[in-house]
């Protein structure tokens, strides 16, 4: 495949690739790319080069092709910064900022000497462990349950929304308890800043590239580049080069070869299909819409019930996320129980969760602002 900026994927690396199987993937997709920063002409055998007048026309017809980097920097394999890692980052310094505020102002679940203590312990033993059970559990069970030490892999991704929200709302009813004040009162000024993370956290991970949604004809679609990795990728044409070449190859590996080569963009423009971008759906029903109902109810609603945020926040999570859920693909590779488990089963157990919320709490006659007043950690 020529290239304005550079040279072809080589024939050397479609053989090694078909006779090398999976274990030797990453040799071979580093010769890939190697080879694709190269100069020189289009071997015998290599990969074609698309229909004449695409690479020229740069290939920037509608659908956009996510060809986003997921990394900030990356010095080495050890040493590199995703969107998703700064997505923590920047969530727990807001957190920090919006909490220190909130009790110079004499308000929030926390004192202002103590804000950061509790942010990061929050963040550490709620949003980062409980959702990397979370996800564990409803995703790798079968690994897990064979060997324990899944848990830890973090390098390897994956975090569950429903993990992160129940890790922090278990450390909320510690500390409540450390407090001797009632622990719903925490909840409601804590899931206030919950969509901020989710904002955030669905963002990092369209950054990703992964393709999640269903095939569509909307003009905001999305082609992802990492689709062409997967396993059972079927191309929406007959492509001009060895799709195999670059089976369970990463996201951000094949993305590169978009950036490098024009004639690849191309290619991929012709074999990919277009779907809805969830995450950005999910970005803006469980980050912004939600974010800003509890925004208005809390500004609103001086006289609200305790327990009234969080009953709102676990119903509105828990209905945006089946909202979303329609615009997702489903997994062939998965048992219809299995599917349910991991798709239905979560936003279901949050509507539920707030649905007793609002039950019990608009039973009561309210007898306090939603907003406690500051208090000091101990221990």
């Amino acid at each position: 495949m020529a290239s304005a900026t550079s040279g072809p994927i080589s024939a050397a690396m479609v053989r090694t690739r078909s006779t090398s199987g999976r274990s030797s993937g990453r040799n071979s997709r580093t010769s890939l790319l190697k080879t694709s920063s190269s100069s020189g002409r289009v071997p015998t055998g290599g990969v074609a080069r698309p229909p004449v007048g695409l690479a020229e026309r740069g290939a920037v017809d509608t659908p956009f092709l996510h060809g986003i980097n997921p990394f900030l920097f990356r010095f080495s394999e050890t040493l590199s910064l995703r969107w998703t890692g700064a997505a923590y980052l920047v969530g727990f310094l807001l957190a920090f900022v919006v909490l220190r505020r909130q009790a110079a102002r004499g308000e929030g679940p926390v004192a202002k000497q103590e804000v950061s203590g509790f942010v990061l312990y929050a963040g550490l033993f709620g949003v980062i462990l409980g959702g990397r059970l979370g996800y564990v559990l409803l995703h790798q069970w079968d690994d897990f349950s064979r060997d324990g030490s899944v848990f830890f892999q973090f390098r390897q991704g994956g975090a569950s929304v429903l993990g992160a929200v129940l890790g922090v709302l278990a450390f909320s009813v510690y500390f409540a308890r450390q407090q001797r004040r009632p622990w719903l009162q925490v909840a409601d000024a804590l899931v206030v800043l919950a969509p901020l993370g989710f904002l955030l956290a669905y963002l990092a991970v369209f950054m990703d590239g992964a393709p999640l949604g269903q095939v569509t004809s909307v003009p905001w679609a999305v082609r992802f580049p990492a689709e062409v990795g997967m396993p059972g990728f079927q191309p929406v044409v007959t492509p001009s080069f060895d799709v195999s070449t670059l089976a369970y190859a990463p996201g951000h590996e094949v993305a590169a070869l978009t950036r490098a080569d024009a004639a690849f963009l191309a290619e991929l423009h012709r074999i990919l299909p277009a779907r809805h971008p969830v995450l950005l759906y999910q970005a803006a029903l469980e980050g912004l819409l939600l974010g800003g109902v509890l925004l208005a109810v809390r500004a609103l609603w001086r006289s609200r019930p305790v327990g009234l945020l969080s009953g709102l926040f676990f119903t509105l999570q828990g209905g945006l996320a089946l909202v979303s859920l329609l615009f997702r693909e489903a997994q062939p590779n998965l048992s219809f129980a299995a599917q349910l488990e991991q798709g239905v089963l979560p936003p279901v157990l949050m509507l539920g969760v707030g649905a007793a919320f609002l039950l019990s709490v608009l039973g009561q006659r309210p007898d306090a602002v939603g907003v406690p007043a500051p208090v000091k950690l101990e221990g």
